[in-house]
C-alpha cells in the first residue's frame, strides 16, 4: 500500500512540474505578446503656447489676473481642440500649456503645424486688440494694462507606450521615448512622457519668444521635406543646449507664415516685417538673425553663409554630419505604418460608454439597415463591418452625441429612437456589449447598441472613403439569410444584432 502511495505522489509531483512549466510557456507567450505590443511607436507631435510677460502682469494687476490666465487657457484649448482633431492636452506648466496629438501622415503633420501657429496669431491679435477680454466690465482695467501675448514650441518623438513602468515585463530595448501612466496613492492616474526627444522640446523651448514659433530639427525636416514650406522655416542662429547632441551646435529654426496674418491685418507679413524697429535691441536671438546674415561679420560661431540663409541645405547637411538620417527614416516610417484609429494617451475616464446606433431607413414597405465597413487601417476589427459609433460626452445626451458623431463620419441625419414612456427620453438600448481598451488592455470600456432613423434621403453610393470606413450599404430583411457569408469579415455579434433591429423596429408604431 505504501508503494501505491509513493507512486500517486510522484505521479501528482509531475503532473504539478508539467503544469508549472505550462504555466511558465503561457507566461512567456503573454510577455512577449506584450513586448511585441509595448515596441511599436507612435510619433507624437507636441506643442505649446507659453503666456509671455504673465509674470509683470501679475504684478501690475494683483487682483483678478487670475481670471484672465485661466479664461485665456480655456480659450486656447478649446481653439486646440476646433482645430486639431484627436489632440489632447498633456500638462499645464506654470503659464504654458503642453498639447499632443498622433501623427499618421506627413501631409497632416504640415496642416497641423500651420493650424498652431494660426492659433498663435489669431490669440496675439485678440490679446493686442482687447478683443479677448470682450465687453466684461469686470476686465477693464486689465484690458488697459494688458501686456500679455503668447510664444509657441513644437517638437516630434517616437514614443513607446510602456503602460505602467513598475512592470517587470516591460521591454523598453530600442525606446528611445516612453510614455508611462502610473496610480497616485489617491487612485488618480498620472501621465507621463519621457525620453532625449521630449527633454529637447523643453530646450528649444527657451529659443523662442513672443510672436514665434520654434520647431525641433526632426520637426522641421519633416515639414522641409514639401517644397513650398521651406520658406516657412528661418534659422536664426546655433547654440549648444544642455543634453542635446552632445551639446553640440543646434539649430534655432523658427516658423513663420505670412498667410496667417491675411485675416488680421488684411496682407501678409514676411519675418523681418512682423520684427519692430528696435527688436535687435530688445532681443539677443533677432540680433543673432541680423548679425548671422551679415558675410562681413566674422564673430559668427559658423562661417558657411548657407547654415543661415539656404534651409534646404542647412537641413541636409546637418543630417549628414549629425548621422541622423536613420532616426529621420524611422519616424517616416512609423508616420506612414500608423494606424489610424485615435486612441487617447491622456484618457482620465474611468470608463467610456461607446454608443452605437443602428440606422435604419424606411423604403416603401421595406426597412433598411445602413453597415460600414472598417478601414484595414484602424486598430480593432480591421476591414470588418459595423454600424458606426459614437461615444457618449458628459455634455451631451446621447441623442445628441449620436446625431453629432453619425453626421460627421456618414454625413446622415438620424433620429436615435427615443424612450417616451421615461420622463427623461434617451435611446432605447438594443443590446449592451464591452471591449478592452487598445492604449490600457486591463480596462474596459462599455456600449451600448440603439436604433437610430435616417430622417433625409441617403445613397450609399454617394459614400467618399473616410480614414475610419472604406464603404457602406444597405441591408434589408431579405438579405438576413446570406449575411454570415456575404459580410463574413463583420464584428461580433453583427447578424444577432440586425435580427433584433429589425425585430424592434417592427415593434414599434411607425406605420411600417
Amino acid at each position: 500500500m505504501a508503494g501505491v502511495f509513493r507512486m500517486v505522489e510522484k505521479n501528482t509531483e509531475l503532473l504539478q512540474s508539467l503544469s508549472n512549466q505550462i504555466d511558465a510557456l503561457s507566461n512567456n507567450e503573454k510577455r512577449t505578446e506584450r513586448r511585441l505590443l509595448n515596441n511599436k511607436a507612435d510619433v507624437v507631435l507636441f506643442f505649446s503656447f507659453d503666456i509671455v510677460n504673465s509674470t509683470s502682469y501679475k504684478t501690475i494687476n494683483y487682483f483678478g489676473w487670475a481670471q484672465v490666465l485661466n479664461l485665456l487657457f480655456k480659450e486656447l484649448r478649446e481653439d486646440v481642440r476646433n482645430y486639431i482633431n484627436g489632440s489632447e492636452m498633456w500638462r499645464v506648466l506654470g503659464d504654458e500649456a503642453i498639447f499632443i496629438i498622433k501623427i499618421r501622415d506627413e501631409e497632416e503633420l504640415r496642416e497641423y503645424i500651420s493650424k498652431i501657429f494660426g492659433i498663435m496669431i489669431a490669440t496675439i491679435y485678440k490679446l493686442k486688440k482687447g478683443k479677448f477680454f470682450k465687453s466684461d466690465h469686470n476686465f477693464n482695467m486689465m484690458k488697459l494694462q494688458n501686456i500679455l501675448s503668447l510664444k509657441t514650441t513644437a517638437w516630434i518623438a517616437a514614443v513607446n507606450d510602456v503602460g505602467d513602468i513598475s512592470n517587470d515585463d516591460i521591454c523598453q530595448d530600442n525606446a528611445d521615448n516612453i510614455f508611462e501612466r502610473y496610480q497616485s496613492q489617491e487612485g488618480y492616474d498620472i501621465f507621463e512622457f519621457l525620453g532625449n526627444d521630449i527633454d529637447t522640446g523643453f530646450r528649444i523651448s527657451k529659443q523662442t519668444q513672443d510672436g514665434r514659433m520654434v520647431l525641433s530639427y526632426e520637426l522641421a525636416y519633416l515639414i522641409s521635406q514639401k517644397t513650398e514650406n521651406l520658406p516657412y522655416l528661418h534659422i536664426v542662429t546655433y547654440r549648444k543646449l544642455k543634453g542635446v547632441w552632445k551639446e553640440k551646435l543646434y539649430p534655432v529654426i523658427w516658423y513663420h507664415d505670412p498667410k496667417a496674418y491675411l485675416e488680421f491685418y488684411k496682407k501678409e507679413i514676411q519675418l523681418e516685417e512682423s520684427f519692430t524697429f528696435d527688436a535687435s535691441e530688445e532681443s539677443e536671438l533677432i540680433k543673432e538673425y541680423y548679425d548671422n546674415r551679415d558675410p562681413k561679420n566674422r564673430e559668427r560661431i559658423i562661417r558657411d553663409d548657407r547654415m543661415y540663409t539656404d534651409t534646404y541645405y542647412a537641413l541636409n547637411k546637418i543630417l549628414q554630419d549629425r548621422s541622423l538620417g536613420e532616426k529621420v527614416k524611422r519616424l517616416q516610417r512609423l508616420i506612414k505604418e500608423a494606424i489610424h484609429d485615435q486612441t487617447k494617451y491622456i484618457n482620465t475616464e474611468l470608463m467610456q460608454i461607446h454608443c452605437v446606433a443602428v440606422c435604419f431607413k424606411k423604403c416603401g414597405d421595406d426597412i433598411r439597415i445602413l453597415v460600414a465597413k472598417r478601414q484595414n487601417t484602424r486598430e480593432k476589427h480591421k476591414g470588418e463591418w459595423e454600424f458606426g459609433c459614437a461615444k457618449a460626452d458628459i455634455n451631451k445626451s446621447i441623442a445628441e452625441k449620436i446625431k453629432e458623431e453619425y453626421k460627421e463620419d456618414f454625413q446622415i441625419d438620424v433620429e436615435p429612437v427615443l424612450d417616451e414612456t421615461r420622463e427623461i427620453k434617451e435611446p432605447i438600448p438594443i443590446a449592451l456589449y464591452q471591449i478592452a481598451r487598445s492604449s490600457q488592455p486591463d480596462k474596459t470600456d462599455k456600449g451600448i447598441i440603439v436604433l437610430a432613423e435616417i430622417i433625409t434621403d441617403y445613397d450609399p453610393a454617394d459614400f467618399m472613403p473616410t480614414k475610419k470606413h472604406t464603404e457602406v450599404r444597405w441591408i434589408s430583411e431579405a438579405d438576413l439569410d446570406n449575411v454570415e457569408r456575404e459580410y463574413s469579415e463583420s464584428v461580433p455579434d453583427f447578424k444577432r444584432t440586425l435580427e433584433a433591429a429589425f425585430k424592434l423596429i417592427r415593434s414599434f408604431n411607425h406605420s411600417f
